[in-house]
């Protein structure tokens, strides 16, 4: 699929185009139309797309789940000695299956407190000053706005690191589920292919990590686009504190291209598989 990075072709090339993009970004903040004053913010996205990178390239073999190869017992005898741990293994997927639901929780958790705290930022905004005359509105509350929607961006980018990583926790769990069952799919009395038809999901057809088309990556989706808005309005406040009162077409391929970039980035951290 296209929008998957899945091999290191793929994140090469994206990472290539995420660099001309903010090369495209710094030219035109800083020397085709400086007149717009959108430095700071290009200055802050390049700075927040560089950490994100980093904490990819930095951490990516240390978020993903690593299984060993479930091996067949031959002497009749070990494997009955073998089912004796089965109890404990029993209490294991227990604990397992309780930390993928756990997994499941966190996310609309987290999801419910990001929307609650942008609400609440908003509703305080709209109270004290969307009642004011926006043409006499002063340079250090124009400079708050512009902090808090910036504040409220980093907060979304949190947040977006941890579905992340609670996708990578849910799908770790999972493939440690899997890993139980084909210890006893392998060893039972069973045929393998005939106890094989009593599972849905197994080592071999578990859902990908970065699977489109989820909870995981629709709350990712809104996550991303209450971010991109809260920094196309800090966008358009800093140009509105020079003067610039409408909505530029440049604030909004910023927005735009944020939005693009995190929902990008989901597919660069979740399809990555570390060498097993």
């Amino acid at each position: 699929m296209i929008f998957t990075f899945d091999s290191p072709f793929k994140r090469a090339i994206f990472i290539a185009i995420v660099i001309a993009i903010n090369i495209i970004l710094l030219f035109t903040a800083f020397v085709y139309q400086p007149d717009l004053h959108q430095k700071p913010i290009i200055i802050y996205l390049v700075i927040i797309q560089f950490l994100i990178l980093a904490t990819f390239f930095i951490f990516r073999n240390y978020t993903t789940a690593k299984v060993t190869q479930v091996k067949k017992l031959k002497n009749p005898r070990l494997q009955e000695n073998a089912f004796e741990i089965s109890k404990l293994m029993l209490k294991e997927y227990d604990y397992i299956q309780k930390t993928a639901h756990q997994a499941m929780e966190d996310r609309h958790t987290m999801i419910n407190f990001f929307l609650i705290i942008t609400g609440a930022v908003i509703s305080i905004i709209g109270s004290k000053f969307l009642s004011l005359d926006l043409q006499v509105i002063s340079t250090t509350k124009i400079s708050f706005l512009i902090a808090l929607a910036l504040f409220l961006n980093i907060i979304g980018w949190i947040y977006f690191m941890h579905l992340i990583r609670l996708r990578q926790a849910w799908w770790g769990s999972a493939e440690a589920m899997n890993q139980i069952k084909e210890f006893f799919i392998i060893n039972g009395r069973v045929p393998d292919d005939i106890a094989r038809t009593a599972f849905l999901w197994e080592k071999r057809t578990i859902p990908r990590t970065g699977k489109k088309s989820n909870v995981f990556y629709y709350s990712t989706m809104l996550l991303s686009f209450v971010a991109s808005t809260v920094l196309l309005f800090a966008s358009w406040f800093l140009g509105y504190s020079y003067g610039i009162h409408n909505i530029t077409m440049f604030t909004v391929i910023i927005a735009v291209y944020h939005f693009i970039f995190q929902m990008l980035c989901y597919s660069l951290f979740l399809d990555y598989q570390a060498v097993r």
